[in-house]
């Protein structure tokens, strides 16, 4: 009763022309990164290698929007800032990253290259989706050791349908990916090899 209420009034604040609600219809949202937007908890690993991250590849077929509101689309700007600052934080579960340029083969652990496939958001009811896919290429000293999918999404109540609880989503479909990716390269860093797809969904134990 509480989120209905909540959602009620925001939707009577839309209909006075709250500023709050306000948006430019040609206005990218803030597609920014939030390390403490999580479902998941943050384990740490053994056996890690140092990781080298580059520029991720906006590979997806809609570039230009990342959903819609009763207000709108939104509106999508650059993606790979987000996609990188999120992947450099596998070093809160005790990876050595940094970022590169150079996708070529590294001299030490791993280089991740990754393309951006999937960035999107949808509502059902009084609850907000996202979904996030990468392809990502591991790449040691030898070469590329494997390629992987991954498949994320996160979902929270929509409590004032603002963009920003739209960008909240996609953050929480991209930190419920990095856990598994982060126990992928516990095995890349080995030379092994792990499945070729991973799907993340929320922690079942997280409420929102």
């Amino acid at each position: 009763m509480k989120n209905q209420n909540l959602l009620l009034t925001s939707l009577v604040a839309c209909a006075l022309g709250s500023p709050i609600l306000a948006r430019a219809a040609d206005v990218p949202v803030d597609l920014t990164y939030d390390v403490n937007t999580r479902e998941r908890p943050v384990v740490a690993v053994r056996d890690t290698c140092p990781i080298h991250i580059t520029p991720t590849q906006d590979a997806r077929q809609n570039k230009e929007t990342l959903g819609a509101t009763f207000r709108g689309p939104l509106l999508a700007g650059d993606a790979s800032p987000w996609i990188v600052d999120g992947l450099t934080h596998l070093k809160d579960f005790g990876f050595a990253v940094d970022k590169t340029a150079d996708a070529s083969p590294p001299q030490e652990g791993l280089t991740v290259k990754t393309s951006l496939t999937r960035a999107y958001t949808w509502q059902v009811g009084f609850k907000l989706f996202s979904m996030v896919a990468l392809k990502a290429e591991f790449i040691d000293k030898n070469g590329v050791l494997q390629e992987k999918y991954y498949r994320a999404h996160g979902d929270k109540t929509n409590m004032w349908d603002a963009d920003s609880e739209y960008v909240t989503t996609l953050n929480y479909g991209i930190n419920n990916l990095l856990p598994v990716m982060a126990d992928d390269l516990v095995q890349l860093c080995k030379g092994a090899k792990v499945a070729v797809f991973s799907y993340a969904g929320p922690d079942p134990a997280a409420k929102k």
